[in-house]
C-alpha cells in the first residue's frame, strides 16, 4: 500500500485507536469548520476547498475495513522489540565508598546487591511489549509508561524512545510523538521506517 503524505488520523484529529463512531463524528465536526460554503472570500474558498478534500479522503479511506486495517498493520506502526543480544552492553555504576563507620554498623548483614540497570530496563522494556498486543487506550498508556520509564533507566534503549513515540501517536497525542520521533532519529539517523512515520506527522 503507498502512504500518503499526511497521516489519516492526525488529519482527522483522532486517535489510530478509535472507533468507527468516534471518526465519523470528528469527520463532520471538521467537515463543517472547514466546508468551503462559508467563506465567499476566493482565496480562502480555496484554502478550505483543500483541506475540506483531504478530510473526505482521510474520511473515506478510514471507513473502508480492510483498508483500514492494511494501513495500521504497516511495518511503520509496530512496536519494536528487543533481542537479548541486544542488551548486552552493561551501564557501569559506579556507587561510592562507604565509610568505615557504616560498614561496621551493617557488619554481618547481606549486603544489598547493587540492581543492573540494564536488567531493569530490559524489564520495563516487556512489560511495556506485553500490553502492546490489544489496541486498547489504557494499555496502551499503560505501555507507554513502562517505555518512557525503560528508556530514562537505559538511554541506550533506542526503542522504548521509539515505542514511547509509537504509543504517543496510537492515542493521537501527534505532538508529543513527533518530538520523541525527532529525538530518536537523532540518536538512529539510519531508521527509514522511524523516518517515513516522522514524515506523515509533521505537518
Amino acid at each position: 500500500m503507498k502512504l500518503p503524505q499526511k497521516d489519516y488520523y492526525k488529519l482527522l484529529e483522532v486517535s489510530p485507536l478509535a472507533s468507527s463512531e468516534e471518526i465519523q463524528q470528528a469527520f463532520r465536526k471538521l467537515a463543517r469548520k472547514y466546508h468551503p460554503d462559508t467563506t465567499q472570500n476566493p482565496v480562502e474558498k480555496k484554502r478550505l476547498q483543500e483541506i475540506y478534500q483531504q478530510l473526505v479522503d482521510a474520511h473515506q479511506f478510514l471507513r473502508d475495513e480492510e483498508k483500514r486495517k492494511e494501513y495500521d498493520n504497516n511495518v511503520i506502526f509496530k512496536f519494536r522489540t528487543i533481542s537479548k543480544s541486544q542488551v548486552k552492553t552493561k551501564i557501569q555504576v559506579i556507587g561510592k565508598e562507604e565509610p568505615w563507620w557504616k560498614k561496621l554498623l551493617s557488619f554481618g548483614k547481606k549486603e544489598k546487591e547493587k540492581e543492573d540497570p540494564i536488567k531493569k530496563a530490559e524489564q520495563l522494556f516487556f512489560l511495556g511489549m506485553s500490553m502492546t498486543a490489544r489496541p486498547d487506550p489504557k494499555m496502551i498508556q499503560s505501555a507507554v509508561s513502562y517505555f518512557e520509564q525503560a528508556y530514562k533507566t537505559n538511554p541506550q534503549l533506542l526503542e522504548a524512545l521509539f515505542n514511547t513515540a509509537l504509543g504517543y501517536y496510537k492515542l493521537g497525542e501527534f505532538e508529543k510523538a513527533k518530538n520523541l520521533l525527532k529525538e530518536y532519529l537523532n540518536k538512529r539517523p539510519s531508521d527509514q521506517a522511524a523516518e517515513i512515520l516522522y514524515r506523515l506527522i509533521n505537518w
